[in-house]
């Protein structure tokens, strides 16, 4: 900062004068000292400022020249640069129709180097089957199909763009790559028969029952391949899917070969008599069974390996074979059943019964399978039905057999169990172990089995046989026997209802009703041994006990009641000997029966009269004690005793 000397002069005054009114001093005399006091500190002062000062005016005048030379500069650059701009705008001039003319030849260039790397991709592609020839030939390395597959992709494309070109000189060259990708198709097929049919090894379901699995490993390969194979059309050259008709082949055969042994067993097992049937040892439904399982494996491979257009239509194609074998069986075995019903043989039956309890439950867990399966579905579905459809003939078949028995006046002349009766309680305790099958059967059947189940169907079938065996027992003449047989044939069955599984599913008084209709028989029996027991009481006869002279008259009346007894009871031992009651129990009951109806009277009879003289030749008339009565009746319905 530059102080000049009349500004030095006033601040040093306007100093002065702050600082006497600070002190508040008025006095001049004061005032003088004071200033004399401060003047050489002043001066000092003045002299610094004034070094100061020349300091900057020293560099104001350095400041100033440097500025002088700058402004110099700036004129000659600015005559510099408007002399450049002058020159430039000239050379703009001279180059702009030369730039004009490289634009023009740059663009020929890129043009000629498209063309040229256009005509190099034509060139290739002409020669790519030359090229990829050695690996198509070489065919596709199982351990590593990447480059026949990259070889394949270049030919279709060379194939593409040269049908799309349409260039004359191309004709060769497509004929060649058409020839090279059927051969490297044929190659794909031929390996994905090979690797399929490696994968499909059928195995025994008795040794292992869940389906043979691809492992997947190998599925993974069989898909890449499978895709690769998906794409059959190349420009206008058409391949025939050819891996989906391998594809049919191979797994059909694997699916026959995995039925095979269950077949063979089913075949066999038809040529068998049956008679002897137990339950669960059908070998159809075991088949069956075996078959929708490798159904619904063989139904995921198709979706994995397949495109979804064409698999339902190759699932359908593959397993029509095994379904067309299996179907057949049934059908066979359906048809010889409802042969066998037609000729009132029911043995077949209990088998078919079977066989329609697991159909159904089959058609139920596999529901989706089925329907997948399309007409082939239908076809198991029918045959479940068919097989239903006879079972529910032969029920009702055997109601009416039951209750139009053809051979009414059938009987045996012993009055033993009819055949009818044991033939339909043997009949129903077969059907017992399927009852819950019948049930599901019949509950949607036609008359006579409308809405039924098989306790009532057990009554039905019981009220007929009760109907039809009363029938037969009017064929006999002589009442005690008709007895006889009723009792026989009541107390069958209802020894049978008790013994079996009947009881667990019969009504309560199904097995009372046939227990009070074979006590009725016992008292009908009973009533039969009256006229004997007549014979021997003593009515009319006032003889007291112990009396020692009898009357002519009363002798004679007793010789006539023993003679009369004699009789009666040789006739009836002699009738009832060749009577037939070939159950120990009701033969034990009624000899029982006998003995308590007749021993009573006659042993009273006999130990009355067998003390008086009414005969000289007691052996005549007295032919039996009570003991040798009582052995005799023990022979009764033994035929062995004749």
């Amino acid at each position: 900062m530059i102080v000049r000397g009349w500004e030095r002069q006033a601040l040093a005054d306007s100093h002065t004068s702050d600082l006497s009114c600070k002190k508040g001093i008025s006095d001049p005399y004061y005032t003088m000292v004071y200033i004399e006091s401060h003047t050489d500190t002043h001066l000092e002062r003045r002299r610094e400022l004034e070094r100061v000062l020349y300091q900057d005016i020293q560099e104001l005048e350095l400041l100033q020249e440097s500025l002088s030379k700058t402004s110099v500069l700036s004129e000659r650059i600015e005559t510099m640069l408007n002399s450049f701009d002058v020159r430039l705008g000239k050379l703009e001039t001279s180059i702009l129709p030369i730039h004009r003319s490289t634009q023009k030849l740059t663009k020929l260039y890129d043009h000629i180097s498209s063309s040229l790397d256009q005509v190099q991709i034509v060139v290739d592609y002409f020669d790519i089957g030359t090229k990829e020839e050695p690996f198509i030939a070489k065919g596709p390395q199982e351990e590593d199909m990447a480059p026949f597959l990259k070889s394949v992709e270049s030919l279709k494309d060379a194939l593409t763009y040269l049908q799309k070109t349409k260039y004359k000189a191309s004709d060769r060259a497509i004929i060649h790559l058409k020839y090279m990708l059927t051969k490297a198709l044929g190659q794909l097929n031929n390996l994905f028969r090979k690797w399929l049919t490696t994968a499909s090894t059928p195995h025994d379901p008795q040794a292992n029952p869940d389906p043979p699995q691809i492992p997947e490993p190998t599925l993974k390969n069989i898909q890449k391949l499978a895709t690769e194979l998906q794409t059959s059309s190349i420009g206008d050259l058409d391949f025939p899917p050819v891996y989906l008709k391998i594809y049919e082949e191979v797994r059909t055969q694997f699916l026959v070969r995995c039925l095979a042994s269950l077949v063979a067993t089913a075949r066999e097992q038809e040529k068998v008599d049956r008679k002897a049937y137990q339950k669960g040892t059908c070998a159809f439904v075991p088949l069956v069974g075996w078959l929708l399982k490798l159904l619904k494996a063989e139904k995921d491979l198709v979706n994995k390996l397949l495109p979804k257009s064409s698999a339902p239509t190759i699932f359908q194609t593959t397993i029509a074979a095994p379904i067309d074998t299996v179907v057949e069986i049934g059908e066979a075995m359906c048809a010889r059943v409802k042969r066998n019903v037609a000729k009132r043989e029911y043995a077949d039956v209990f088998l078919l019964v079977d066989v329609v309890e697991g159909l159904l439950g089959y058609l139920k867990e596999f529901e989706g399978v089925i329907a997948y399966a399309g007409a082939k579905g239908n076809d198991i579905v029918e045959l479940a039905g068919n097989c239903k459809a006879v079972v529910v003939q032969a029920l009702g078949q055997f109601c009416e057999d039951v209750k139009n028995d053809t051979n009414k006046g059938s009987v045996a002349a012993d009055g033993t169990v009819h055949e009818l009766t044991s033939t339909t309680l043997n009949t129903l305790r077969r059907l017992v172990d399927y009852h819950t099958a019948i049930d599901l059967i019949i509950s949607d059947a036609a008359p006579p089995l409308t809405s039924q189940r098989f306790t009532s169907l057990l009554s039905t079938v019981l009220s007929a046989l009760y109907t039809t065996i009363d029938q037969k027992s009017k064929s006999y003449k002589k009442p005690t026997l008709a007895s006889i047989f009723l009792m026989n044939n009541y107390h069958y069955v209802y020894k049978n209802l008790r013994a079996s599984r009947l009881a667990d599913v019969a009504e309560s008084d199904d097995v009372e009703r046939v227990e009070k209709l074979w006590g009725r028989q016992r008292e009908v029996y009973r009533d039969s041994w009256k006229p004997v027991i007549e014979a021997i009481t003593d009515k009319g006869l006032a003889i007291a006990p112990n009396t020692k002279t009898l009357t002519k008259s009363q002798k004679e009346t007793i010789k006539d009641k023993f003679k009369s007894f004699n009789n009666e009871f040789d006739e009836t031992y002699k009738q009832q000997k060749t009577y037939s009651i070939p159950d120990p129990e009701l033969r034990a009951v009624v000899i029982k029966d006998v003995k308590a109806i007749l021993l009573p009277f006659y042993r009273g009879f006999h130990d009355k009269f067998i003390g008086m003289e009414f005969t000289k030749n007691l052996d005549k008339y007295v032919r039996y004690s009570p003991k040798t009565l009582e052995l005799a009746i023990e022979k009764f319905f033994d035929t062995g005793a004749l």
